[in-house]
């Protein structure tokens, strides 16, 4: 069949352009071609020539233009000659005269060129100033917030069935929802509803979510803007954007007016000296102006979110401008459940998956967190043509996540293999033995990011409150590693960098900030901002090295005690790269009838395991 032939618009702006431009160059090549055949043929001579010509009188007009003379001769013939000597210039004139010649001074005649420079360069100046000026403008006027107004048919676009996890937040809210229905409400008894409301929690909560629910929930306009876009390098252009914002809502209200990452915009105020610094004091102190001008009749609600919520100035968070101030914090285990049914709702999952499973496997997840696991789950289950999302998807993608990708072409020596398998399996044996610690969960010595190997501890609940014992443990099992190399491979390695880091960083936190120390409760600050005395700091730190090495002896003990357990792991670790918790807890079971000499025949077999490898290098 053929196809249909394309319609070609004669009267479209761009080729009524186009077609004027080309008629216009054509029009101009034609004229400058008419105007080169019509000028004379002109021979050059040179003075010598031209003062032959005067002396003679063979000439029958001379025209003069500044340097140039343009003789005409008896024959017709018309010679120029160029002089630059006005002396010259003027012994030639008497010349001409003494015979009687016609003299003409002409002025300088430019060319079209010359008369397109002079008139081009000023006009494009002047349009090229004139761009920059309107962009400045432009720029200084352009759009702060958008406009999301309710749907035609009165469907929200965003409601609270799209939101989950944060039912506190909710609760709070549902009052402003009631005041943006009905305002005369509030104003019956003498009371009014809050002006603004600050949402203040970890990033990924969904804060912004939270917001444009209410506003789809309330059925009015939704003005978004964010803190950053107040901010421009011309001096007073905040302000302004502020006064066209809150202008904006007055038009449309009753409405929201949401201010995302309200900390670039209402920092406190004093910093610095700067200019800088002085315009951003002026732009909060017109957003401060512009909320506490609120009438009761406006019926405009200001929401704020930011994940810093300390460093905003006193008077914006001052009752009669943030009115309340709601945490949206991290899901609990319910919450995240809920989270994930809202997020799976597209999806196809296996019917076997336990999204309860999920959650309780997923602490510290935040609302983005998880709707990443569930997207990554997704893409691993299109890769491996599943037709639904399975729990070894959300395993893969959990991992993933948690640990970082695997390093498929990342090729390690076989002693380094066996180091990190050792290395991992003291990690394990002193999770497992500790009381107060998360269970272990995994164990894999396949390379993830910038790690050989992993071991991956999943808490069994959502722990609020953190124990003394429960900091010992985690700094026992951050520091069994390094046990295990040296108690079964008498060396040392680099690989234990980042869980000294770790274990340090919790040890000082517990001697510095939570009073887990002999010497009781202290708490440091910023050692740059609050001067600590050098006897002090010498005492924290000598706490804190007595918390590490305390806990590593632990850790050696019990690796020293659990050398079979040990063997059995390493080998299933070489053999399958990655131990799952079920594997583990086989290998770490009591054995019936387990005596003196088995354990020490496992410690042989260990050790020869050991020394038929290559030897690490200390």
């Amino acid at each position: 069949m053929p196809s249909p032939a394309r319609k070609i618009v004669i009267n479209s702006p761009r080729v009524v352009l186009l077609t004027a431009l080309t008629g216009a160059l054509l029009i101009v090549a034609s004229v400058v071609i008419v105007l080169q055949t019509r000028t004379p043929h002109i021979s050059k001579i040179n003075y010598s020539e031209l003062y032959q010509i005067a002396e003679t009188g063979s000439a029958t007009s001379l025209i003069i233009e500044s340097d140039t003379l343009l003789v005409q001769s008896r024959q017709g013939v018309a010679q120029q000659a160029t002089v630059t000597s006005d002396a010259i210039r003027q012994e030639l004139v008497q010349e001409f005269r003494k015979h009687n010649v016609p003299i003409e001074f002409r002025p300088v005649q430019t060319g079209w060129g010359t008369t397109l420079l002079n008139w081009g360069v000023p006009l494009v100046t002047v349009l090229f100033l004139g761009l920059i000026g309107w962009r400045v403008y432009a720029g200084m006027n352009g759009n702060v917030g958008s406009f999301s107004m309710p749907d035609q048919n009165g469907k929200p676009d965003v409601s609270f069935a799209d939101v989950a996890g944060v039912d506190e937040a909710t609760a709070e809210l549902a009052e402003t929802i009631d005041f943006l229905r009905d305002p005369a409400r509030f104003g019956r008894l003498g009371g009014r509803a809050p002006r603004g409301i600050l949402l203040y929690g970890p990033p990924g909560t969904g804060k912004t979510l939270l917001a444009r629910a209410i506003a789809g929930e309330a059925g009015v306009p939704f003005l978004l803007a964010s803190g950053s876009s107040f901010q421009e390098k011309f001096a007073g252009v905040g302000a302004s954007r502020v006064r066209r914002l809150f202008a904006e809502g007055k038009k449309v209200s009753p409405c929201i007016i949401f201010i995302d990452e309200i900390d670039a915009l209402g920092r406190a105020r004093g910093r610095g000296n700067d200019s800088a610094t002085a315009d951003q004091d002026q732009t909060l102190n017109q957003l401060l102006i512009e909320m506490d001008g609120f009438d009761q009749s406006s019926s405009i609600v200001v929401i704020g979110s930011t994940n810093r919520p300390d460093v905003l100035d006193r008077a914006l968070t001052r009752p009669g401008r943030f009115d309340r101030e709601i945490a949206v914090n991290l899901a609990d285990v319910r919450g995240r459940e809920a989270i994930l049914r809202v997020h799976a709702r597209r999806m196809q999952l296996d019917v076997e998956l336990d999204l309860s499973w999920v959650a309780r496997g997923t602490p510290g997840f935040s609302g983005a967190d998880l709707a990443n696991l569930l997207n990554e789950a997704a893409i691993a289950a299109t890769r491996d043509n599943s037709t639904a999302v399975g729990r070894a998807h959300i395993e893969s993608a959990r991992d993933r996540i948690l640990m970082g990708a695997e390093r498929h072409g990342f090729m390690i020596d076989e002693d380094e293999r066996y180091a990190t398998a050792v290395h991992e399996a003291g990690h394990v044996a002193v999770g497992v033995a500790v009381q107060h610690g998360d269970p272990i969960h995994k164990v894999s010595i396949l390379p993830r990011g910038r790690a050989l190997g992993v071991t991956q501890s999943l808490p069994e609940r959502d722990r609020l409150m953190k124990k003394r014992e429960y900091l010992e443990d985690q700094i026992a099992v951050l520091l069994g590693g390094r046990a295990a190399e040296q108690i079964l491979l008498a060396t040392m390695t680099a690989g234990a960098s980042n869980d000294i880091q770790r274990a340090v960083e919790i040890a000082r936190s517990m001697v510095s900030e939570f009073g887990m120390s002999p010497l009781g409760p202290i708490y440091l600050g910023d050692p740059t901002k609050e001067p600590m005395s050098q006897s002090l700091l010498d005492r924290v730190e000598e706490a804190v090295n007595t918390i590490i090495n305390t806990q590593l002896a632990r850790a050696c003990e019990t690796v020293a005690a659990s050398r079979d357990s040990i063997a059995r792991l390493v080998e299933l670790l070489l053999e399958h790269d990655t131990v799952e918790a079920d594997g583990i807890e086989q290998c770490f079971a009591a054995v019936p009838g387990l005596t003196a000499a088995n354990v020490a025949e496992a410690d042989r077999s260990l050790l020869g395991a050991r020394a038929s490898r290559p030897q690490l290098s200390a």
